[in-house]
């Protein structure tokens, strides 16, 4: 019983947070997500946006083994600041340093 109201109680933070997100970001599409391994066996991450707006923005992308475990990576533990100018693409790239790395996640604010 107790894990089932937790799960409920999580379920109603994930809920809000996503609402918290589309108001600052009602301007700002994430118009595609790439992955794909490259010739080095790294993955590889491509995210394509696009605002509708002049907009300043913070991102960050984590990396995780194939067990969900976070791979400590001192180049990517800081939030990046870009600029994203009104009715214009802005494409980010990134490689993961490690090639145990078999997920992400994308960190926007």
């Amino acid at each position: 019983m107790k894990k089932l109201i937790f799960l409920l109680l999580l379920n109603c933070m994930l809920l809000v947070s996503q609402d918290a997100l589309d108001a600052n970001f009602k301007h700002t599409n994430v118009k595609s997500v790439k992955e794909r391994i490259n010739n080095a066996g790294l993955l590889e991450v491509q995210i394509t946006f696009y605002s509708s707006v002049d907009k300043k923005l913070s991102y960050k992308i984590e990396w995780f083994d194939k067990d969900g475990f976070v791979i400590k990576n001192t180049i990517d533990k800081n939030y990046k600041n870009i600029r994203l100018l009104a009715k214009q693409e802005y494409i980010i790239q990134n490689i993961a340093s490690n090639k145990e790395a078999k997920k992400y996640k994308i960190y926007i604010k």
